[in-house]
């Protein structure tokens, strides 16, 4: 069975903006444009990161509908396809982790296709089950139906608005390089953090703690953390395992507009001792 006619376009889309990143080769480069990509990496990874992630995927906090939608509205940006979509099939990721039904194990598939090749194919995940977690809470609301199902749109509106603002140097800078930048660091999570890195916990999966991705998805590097505890909204279990996602969402709760924020059980270090001493 062949991919749908949606499936070919998002494949020739995804590859067109990743040759688009080259236009950054092409003069002039100014520092502001550096800046501007780095902010629009960041901001709209941790749409993915406290939005998709651990919000909706694990629902580790709790927001208001307008809070919650700003979140998953800044994911959305990101072209990484709709939140329901995405949280969805990261569900199954842990549910099979490393096994049969995981959508992007690198031990069962390989290299690509844990980290690009599972994004592209239509046929395999193209739809998220009804009886998945996510599905069944959250497209209860229209606006997380209306970006689940128009996912274009946002990452569209993006790209108009920078170029409307500072022409082609703002479009590529601003949303071409750095879309493709999160991209991988997304991807580098299903990949890098199942082949590269330390294992505080036994877990029965290959994940790993990797600083570097850590570093480029705003704490997400802590792989192994997540997977021992995948309810925590807290993935960087120390002070030095540096987590940008949690600080925001501490400082979302601060503000009084998260709340039910669930933290590292006070076990997890002293079974972290006696795992270390087996």
């Amino acid at each position: 069975m062949g991919l749908s006619g949606r499936a070919r376009a998002n494949v020739v889309v995804f590859w067109t903006v990743q040759a688009s990143a080259l236009l950054a080769l092409i003069p002039p480069f100014h520092a502001s444009l550096a800046v501007l990509c780095v902010a629009s990496h960041f901001l709209r990874m941790l749409g993915i990161t406290l939005g998709f992630h651990r919000q909706l995927a694990h629902r580790s906090f709790r927001t208001g509908r307008a809070t919650r939608f700003f979140w998953a509205l800044l994911g959305t940006s990101a072209m990484q396809k709709g939140p329901l979509w995405w949280a969805g099939n990261h569900v199954y990721h842990h549910r099979f982790a490393d096994r049969a039904g995981d959508p992007h194990s690198p031990r069962l598939a390989g290299f690509y296709r844990a980290h690009i090749g599972w994004f592209l194919d239509d046929v395999a995940y193209d739809v998220v089950e009804p009886g998945n977690p996510v599905v069944r809470e959250f497209s209860a609301y229209p606006e997380m139906r209306f970006l689940d199902r128009f996912y274009a749109l946002p990452p569209l509106a993006l790209a108009v608005g920078l170029f409307q603002a500072g022409g082609w140097p703002w479009l590529v800078w601003g949303f071409c390089l750095p879309t493709v930048t999160l991209a991988h660091a997304t991807f580098a999570i299903n990949t890098v953090n199942h082949r590269w890195g330390s294992r505080r916990f036994a877990t029965s999966d290959d994940s790993r703690n990797n600083l570097w991705t850590a570093l480029a998805t705003l704490g997400e590097g802590w792989h192994n953390n997540h997977h021992r505890f995948p309810r925590a909204a807290r993935n960087g279990h120390y002070w030095w395992e540096i987590d940008p996602t949690w600080w925001t969402i501490r400082a979302l709760g601060a503000l009084g507009l998260a709340w039910d924020i669930r933290p590292v059980p006070a076990h997890a270090y002293g079974q972290r001792r006696k795992e270390r001493a087996t």
